[in-house]
Parts: C-alpha cells; sequence; structure tokens
C-alpha cells in the first residue's frame, strides 16, 4: 500500500514542480485504493482551485496598489487630503476637489454615450423617425450614427428602417440624453400597420 502511494507522488511530480498541499489533499480526497488517474484528477482540481484563489489575490493586491496610486495623485494635485477624528483616518474634498468635481459632472453631462451596441437581426421591420431641435445638432449627429451602427438604413435623414433588434442600452441612453421626445420607433406588423414600440 506504502509503495501505490509513493508512486502515484513520484507519478505526479515527475513532469512539473506539485504544491505540497496540492499533493497532500489529493492523495487524501482520492482515497489509498484509488487510480493514478483518480489521484491526478483530484490532483488538478486542486490545482485549479489554488490558481484561481491566486489569480483573485493578485488582481486584488493590483487593484490596492492603483487605488494607493490614485489617492497619491488626488492628494499631490491638491484635491483631497487626509483627516483623523476620534482616531480614524479619512479622506475629504478640498474645495479645489469640490471645485474640480463640478466640473467633472459637467463634462460628463455634455459627452456622449458610446456607439457600438449588440446588433442582433430581426424579423420585423424596424422604423425610426427623429425631429432633433437645430440646437442638439450633436445629440442629433450622434442620433443618426448610432442607428447607422445597429444596421438601420437612412430612408430620409430622419427616417430609418431595418430589420433588427432595438437594445435597451440605446433605448437607456436616448432617456439619458433626453431625446425620447424627438424619438419615435414603430415595428410594421404583418398586416401592414405600424405598432409603437418606443
Amino acid at each position: 500500500m506504502k509503495g501505490e502511494i509513493t508512486l502515484k507522488i513520484l507519478e505526479s511530480v515527475k513532469d512539473t514542480m506539485i504544491n505540497t498541499a496540492d499533493l497532500f489533499d489529493a492523495i487524501l480526497s482520492s482515497g489509498y485504493g484509488a487510480s493514478y488517474g483518480r489521484m491526478q484528477y483530484e490532483l488538478s482540481k486542486r490545482q485549479r482551485e489554488r490558481q484561481n484563489k491566486e489569480f483573485i489575490q493578485e488582481q486584488r493586491k493590483q487593484l490596492k496598489q492603483r487605488y494607493y496610486k490614485m489617492m497619491y495623485v488626488l492628494k499631490q494635485d491638491g484635491l483631497i487630503e487626509k483627516k483623523q477624528k476620534d482616531k480614524k483616518r479619512f479622506w475629504i474634498l478640498t474645495e479645489k476637489g469640490k471645485n474640480e468635481l463640478t466640473l467633472f459632472r459637467k463634462r460628463n453631462e455634455k459627452r456622449l454615450p458610446e456607439i457600438p451596441y449588440p446588433k442582433e437581426k430581426a424579423d420585423k421591420v424596424i422604423v425610426v423617425i427623429f425631429d432633433v431641435p437645430e440646437v442638439e445638432k450633436r445629440k442629433r449627429n450622434w442620433l443618426r450614427a448610432a442607428l447607422d451602427n445597429l444596421g438601420l438604413k437612412m430612408v430620409q435623414k430622419s427616417v430609418w428602417m431595418g430589420k433588427v433588434k432595438i437594445p435597451q442600452e440605446f433605448l437607456d441612453d436616448l432617456l439619458k440624453m433626453k431625446l425620447v421626445d424627438f424619438v419615435e420607433i414603430f415595428e410594421i406588423t404583418k398586416t401592414g400597420s405600424l405598432k409603437h414600440i418606443a
């Protein structure tokens, strides 16, 4: 029996370096009478579990390093500062940081959403009609580019058609950009009538 265990261990370590804990767990889990194949299965299972754990730990380590680096840069730029109260340390925004946050929010509001949306064909024809005011020219150009990206074809500048599914992300972006009042989306039914869908 002892010789069988020794053989299994030697077979396992002959081609690669094996973690001691993994090997020990594999032997116990597979049982003394288990075949070499069974022990290899248990060993591979332990190794995968350990590798996944090590990967997660490494990811956390990298995220932690990035966090500290980011906080250091923000502090050096005078946007945050560390305070202490009741023996507890915490970060707060400086006046410069508050002003920078306000500017960032305004820039973010003006930024248009990313155009690539998931493309999916549909059995029925979709018709998109819009009338975006001239003052919202940037948003109107974005809308045309987004419809083109989805696979719809322009019939007129403000009328687009195609056999595609309209993704929820696109509808959410219309809402965020306050364009829902200027855009109508229809589906052509089997009878040829228009069914309002958004």
